[in-house]
């Protein structure tokens, strides 16, 4: 097997894996709209991913954080900030504005506790869909690259 062909195979794949997940976050995110909401404690808000700002590399590109709620007296841990990709300066305007130990609104699935949000529904504005265009663009790529090659066009 050649390299392009290969490239093109496993391009494929990668965005045929982020279309699922893609798809799989937007179906969640359209029931977290209807999700009930319940008070809950953040345990860690950190900030990681270097990110050059006004001329300085800071921990600012990816946010990670854990936060504990409780549904009918049983306590649940989660990590899910939303179901899209949180950028730059959303990383850093969620961490300055939630800090460890303050309290936070939690969003449960009724029927999986368990599973859980802090932002329901899609991301707002001109932004709405970019993971799923993304992960929809790289199996395009990479079929196109793989038929290409078959073809003996590459």
């Amino acid at each position: 097997m050649n390299l392009p062909l290969f490239a093109g195979l496993a391009f494929s794949l990668l965005g045929i894996y982020l279309l699922i997940y893609a798809l799989r976050n937007h179906k969640k995110a359209l029931a977290s709209r209807d999700w009930p909401k319940v008070s809950g404690k953040l345990v860690s808000v950190n900030l990681w991913g270097k990110r050059n700002i006004d001329g300085q590399m800071i921990d600012a590109d990816k946010l990670s954080v854990k936060y504990e709620y409780s549904v009918h007296d049983k306590v649940y841990a989660g990590t899910v900030v939303a179901f899209y990709t949180l950028m730059y300066p959303e990383t850093t305007e969620f961490a300055e504005d939630h800090t460890t130990d303050s309290p936070v609104d939690v969003y449960y699935n009724p029927a999986e506790p368990s599973e859980s949000v802090l932002i329901p529904g899609h991301r707002k504005g001109s932004k709405l869909y970019s993971d799923l265009i993304l992960a929809i663009l790289a199996v395009l790529i990479g079929v196109v690259v793989t038929i290409m090659n078959l073809q003996g066009n590459l």
